[in-house]
């Protein structure tokens, strides 16, 4: 029995072990694979995610025109920064011109010469691509890309792509400059370490393709969580992974080795099945030695009172030579009695104990279903306190929120379109609501709307017009429109603000309300201070940017100049002749008729890129953004042919005076930019001098 009961346990035990190794063996296996599929997936989403952002940035029309416009260099590093701020991988950003000239870095090495190899590379690969992609990657190695407190092994990828003025004719138009990205092996290890656990760890090495590219730039990159035993015993796996997507234009190849501590022995089966089988037979001689004693002490006695007692029932009452006798038996029939007896006794108490565990078990349960219906009816009331004070909180927590965002209010008003800050900031406030908004200022009859049906707004309920009061609701559909009034010191109506919600809360009610009051003191400050900016750079007589305007735009202008000096640019002296004969004859007002029809003679005759002021008295001034020499001699024959047509400067009374003015001009492709000013004025004397002669005027 021993043996049919110990051999198939040691089977089934040895065939259990087996499975629960392979199951072990398979799981540890699934681990490496979901690790390995993790990785490869962080690679493809970052430099997917990497490769959006630089085609979306090298579409942006201010960073384009940021190349050749020295002013816009803050929209190009504000632009770098977001960049590299918001893409882990990217650590530094380079953009060039199409003479890999550094324009703008950010975190870079500024006035860089590392670029001689990748200028050759990409100019050679641009002028023989004819794909989609206009992303090219590169491996670096050993080279000065930035400080070595962001690089310190030197080595990384980098991007490049090329800028054009247009996208529509593709790589067809040679580029106006170069965005350059750097991302070093430092920040490519900082983006997958996070997923590693201790004794895992990642090797990197690229496949070799393409001129110009070294092979060891990324060799044995090593991505560990925490110290690596190297005499821990590990499984691996290799996958081939490819960077590639629709922007990149020559994808690359890398070889990714993924390492786990989590070693696959032998089978232990084979070993546990030998100790098995080994205690087996053990247990088997123990227990056929166990068996003779008992045999010997127990069985034997026992087989002769069996024999006594048989030979009694046959009445064969042989007594001679048996240790047992005739009293035996009667005694033991006895005691079978005794114990039947005791037995009955004891199972009718433990019938009468049943019955009262029975009792006390139904009354447990009731207990015990009246201590749920407790508990479920207390945790029904701690949720509703739970919930309410949950709510309690958010609302506190979105009214913080709410105050904070309109403290940063006044300061996004006074920059920017002024609809487009507002309807922003209140889909901040509230973004579960619809939100509309009309400005009357500059005669502005569009609705700014969102999530609102515009129709709805036209409907004369919603005019403002319509009410007394600042604040109205009506209904649309279920829900309520709440209109609020825009007005400025003066109590006018500036403009409205429509909120489709449901009934307002007094908090919440209060909230907008203040944020309408700020909105209308700011809008009627900026308004303020719009037209104090524009007063300040204006000739109140004629209209023209004044003096101050022209200070301002000649320096900015000779500064641009000193950067970029192929960019020209010309400017005109001008006077108007015989303004002190028109006041001392007629009077100041035809002094002043002369003044503006003279301004508008000069108005008419530059063009739209060229900016006239009035400098004081009878003074003008001519400024030509692209004034080379040949550009200033057309606008001089222009003037010249305005100045010999007869034009007069006339009174309500019929009372008029011909327009006459002295000319002179200078270039900065003939004359330095500090001295044109002085130039441009000499000439402009001697012409009037000449004018004065020719008429035979004393001045």
């Amino acid at each position: 029995m021993l043996i049919i009961a110990v051999v198939p346990a040691a089977i089934v035990g040895g065939l259990l072990l087996k499975q629960q190794s392979d199951v072990e063996a398979n799981y540890r296996i699934g681990m490496l694979d979901r690790l390995s599929n993790t990785i490869k997936q962080e690679f493809d989403y970052r430099f997917s995610l990497l490769s959006t952002s630089l085609d979306v940035l090298s579409r942006d029309r201010l960073f384009v025109q940021a190349i050749d416009n020295f002013f816009l260099a803050g929209h190009v590093s504000s632009s770098l920064g977001t960049l590299v701020k918001n893409t882990p991988l990217i650590q530094a950003a380079y953009l060039v011109d199409d003479q890999w000239s550094e324009i703008e870095s950010y975190n870079g090495i500024h006035g860089l010469s590392s670029f001689s190899k990748l200028k050759d590379v990409l100019t050679y690969r641009l002028s023989n691509y004819s794909g989609k992609g206009r992303q090219w990657v590169f491996y670096y190695n050993d080279e000065d890309l930035m400080s070595l407190k962001y690089n310190p092994t030197r080595r990384g990828i980098i991007i490049g792509v090329p800028i054009f003025q247009s996208m529509t004719n593709g790589l067809k138009r040679t580029p106006l400059g170069y965005l350059i990205i750097v991302v070093p092996i430092e920040n490519i290890i900082k983006v997958l370490q996070p997923y590693l656990k201790d004794g895992e760890r990642v090797v990197l090495q690229n496949h070799f393709s393409g001129a110009g590219d070294n092979k060891n730039d990324m060799s044995n990159i090593i991505i560990a969580q925490g110290e690596i035993d190297k005499n821990t015993p590990t499984i691996n796996k290799t996958i081939n992974i490819e960077l590639k997507n629709k922007y990149i234009s020559e994808p690359i190849e890398y070889t990714m080795k993924v390492y786990m501590d989590k070693y696959l022995g032998e089978n232990p089966y084979i070993k546990s099945l030998k100790y098995i089988s080994f205690f087996g037979v053990v247990i088997i001689l123990l227990s056929l030695f166990s068996a003779g004693l008992t045999y010997r002490w127990i069985a034997r006695p026992l087989g002769g009172l069996m024999d006594v007692v048989r030979a009694y029932s046959r009445g064969e009452y042989k007594q001679s030579d048996e240790k047992l006798r005739f009293a035996e038996f009667f005694m033991v029939e006895r005691l079978i009695r005794n114990m039947a007896k005791t037995i009955r006794a004891q199972m009718a108490d433990l019938a009468a104990t049943n019955k009262e565990l029975n009792i006390a078990y139904l009354e447990k349960e009731q207990a015990n279903l009246q201590l749920v219906n407790f508990n479920d009816q207390l945790e029904r009331k701690v949720e509703d306190k739970t919930l309410a004070l949950s709510r309690s909180l958010l609302r506190e927590k979105n009214r913080r929120s709410m105050l904070q965002s309109l403290l940063s209010f006044s300061h996004e008003l006074q920059s920017g379109n002024i609809i487009e800050t507002v309807m922003t900031q209140v889909v901040a406030l509230y973004p579960m609501a619809g939100w509309a908004m009309k400005s009357y200022a500059d005669n502005e009859v569009t609705w700014a709307c969102e999530n609102i049906d515009q129709s709805r707004l036209e409907m004369p309920d919603i005019q403002p017009e319509g009410h007394y009061s600042d604040y109205y609701c009506v209904s649309n559909n279920g829900r309520y429109l709440h209109c609020f009034k825009i007005k400025n010191s003066q109590n006018d109506i500036t403009g409205i603000i429509v909120m489709q919600y449901m009934a307002l809360e007094h908090d919440d009610f209060e909230v907008i309300s203040l944020f309408i009051r700020q909105l209308s003191i700011e809008l009627e400050g900026r308004l303020l201070n719009e037209e104090l900016a524009r007063i300040a750079v204006t000739d109140s007589l004629t209209g023209l940017a004044n003096r101050k305007a022209f200070d301002q735009d000649l320096e900015e202008h000779i500064q641009l100049f000193d950067r970029y000096p192929d960019r020209h640019f010309g400017l005109f002296m001008l006077d108007v002749n015989g303004l002190k004969r028109a006041n001392d004859r007629y009077g100041h007002s035809m002094g002043d008729v002369l003044l503006i029809e003279t301004s508008k003679l000069l108005m008419e005759t530059c063009r739209l890129t060229d900016k006239v002021y009035r400098l004081g008295g009878d003074e003008f001034a001519i400024i030509l953004e692209t004034g080379a020499c040949d550009s200033c001699g057309i606008l001089w024959r222009r003037l010249e042919k305005v100045r010999d047509q007869i034009n007069y400067a006339c009174l309500p009374n019929g009372k008029r005076v011909e327009i006459h003015f002295a000319v002179g001009y200078a270039s900065t492709d003939q004359y330095p930019a500090d001295q044109i000013c002085l130039v441009a004025d000499k000439a402009m004397y001697k012409d009037k001098r000449n004018f004065y002669e020719q008429a035979g005027i004393k001045r």
